[in-house]
């Protein structure tokens, strides 16, 4: 090349100046100059045979390329997979091995795809998972991000869970029987005992009237408690599908600043929201009932209520937004971290049971979930949380 040759001659003009500089130097008695002088000479002369040895390096040759066997392969690979492949790119949404190309009776481009199964592959961020149903069958879909052709297409894997939810629903069905029939044995049985007392005193020559009020009262107690049960366990079994819509995160908090000073009037509810979104999507109503079930437990649980520390906080969190709700009470045991969630499961004398398990069902309702975070003696903490696609601000 032109500029090539230019270089070197360049450097050739320069080896031929420093050597007569140097020769020079000596003859006038310059020894340090020539010194200089040959040191110039012997670097452009090495820089010289490098430059060389590099132009005649051929360049790299580029990556190969997959051949057709290779590419048959990892075809084969993607087809051997059970879970069905698809991928959305440029608004469209493909099949991308043999599970998905059955399952949705397409070759490639899925011409009509599952409004459900699109929202959640764009809306759920990659490497989350979300649930979807398609033709009435439940899939669990983990998302991930892929770069094709410089373009960026969501790739959802599709995992039918429907053998999963069947063996979970029969689970919980027989826990749920189980819990039915010993609280409804348990109350009927002194019902019945109470109620053939009474009817054995009536049937004396001079019954004591006192004594049969008293059985008869307490019948109709033990009975009325058996009916607030019944209702609790409608307010579960019937919880209908939220209704979102957008509130004010300042409003919700309060009304539940409103509702528990008026519940408990001495007992201050410390609130930190400074981190809060402006804005929620939920059901106002569900979403108060849960935040409302939580605060009441916190503070009915422990022996002395007047003894208590109540804080409400809601953040926002990368993932979600969270509303912990913590106590100085009593921690509650290990053992029972996750029990209290359980229907009808209560560790108060009047409780009913419902408050904590009607707030889990409601949170995850929304796609959110409460848990116990710690209990210890210095704090018992729960934190709710709402995923954050559902908050603005």
């Amino acid at each position: 090349m032109a500029s090539d040759r230019v270089a070197a001659a360049v450097r050739a003009l320069v080896i031929a100046g420093a050597g007569a500089a140097a020769a020079a130097s000596i003859g006038s008695g310059l020894y340090a100059t020539a010194v200089v002088a040959l040191l110039v000479a012997g670097w452009t002369g090495a820089t010289a045979v490098i430059a060389a040895q590099t132009s005649a390096l051929p360049p790299p040759p580029p990556p190969p390329a997959p051949d057709a066997a290779e590419r048959q392969r990892l075809v084969a690979y993607l087809d051997l997979s059970p879970a069905p492949l698809v991928a959305y790119r440029a608004g469209a949404l493909h099949a991308v091995n043999r599970a998905a190309r059955r399952l949705f009776a397409s070759d490639d481009t899925i011409l009509t795809p599952p409004p459900a199964l699109v929202e959640a592959i764009t809306h759920t961020s990659p490497g989350r998972t979300a649930t979807v149903t398609i033709d009435e069958a439940p899939f669990a879909l983990a998302v991930g991000a892929l770069t094709l052709a410089g373009d960026v297409a969501q790739v959802g894997a599709l995992i039918d869970i429907g053998a999963e939810l069947k063996a979970a629903e029969a689970a919980a069905l027989r826990e749920l029987v189980q819990i039915l029939s010993h609280e409804i044995v348990n109350t009927l049985t002194p019902i019945a005992s109470l109620a053939e007392t009474a009817a054995e005193m009536l049937g004396d020559p001079q019954p004591d009237h006192e004594a049969v009020r008293e059985a008869v009262t307490t019948v109709a107690r033990r009975a009325a408690g058996l009916q607030r049960f019944g209702d609790a366990y409608r307010s579960l079994a019937r919880l209908p599908a939220p209704e979102r819509r957008r509130l004010a995160t300042a409003d919700l908090i309060a009304d539940l600043a409103r509702l528990f000073a008026a519940r408990w009037p001495t007992l201050p509810l410390n609130i930190a929201a400074a981190h809060a979104p402006v804005q929620l999507l939920a059901d106002v109503d569900q979403l108060s009932a849960a935040l409302w079930a939580i605060l009441q437990n916190a503070v009915e649980a422990a022996d002395d209520p007047a003894a208590l520390s109540v804080t409400l906080t809601v953040e926002t969190l990368p993932d979600t937004i969270a509303f912990a709700i913590a106590n100085t009470g009593p921690p509650i045991p290990p053992g029972q971290a996750e029990a209290i969630f359980h229907p009808f499961m209560t560790t108060k004398p009047t409780g009913s049971g419902v408050g904590l398990a009607l707030a889990r069902q409601i949170l995850r309702g929304h796609g959110g979930d409460v848990i116990l975070a710690h209990s210890t003696p210095a704090e018992t903490r729960f934190v709710a949380t709402l995923p954050r696609m559902g908050g603005v601000g």
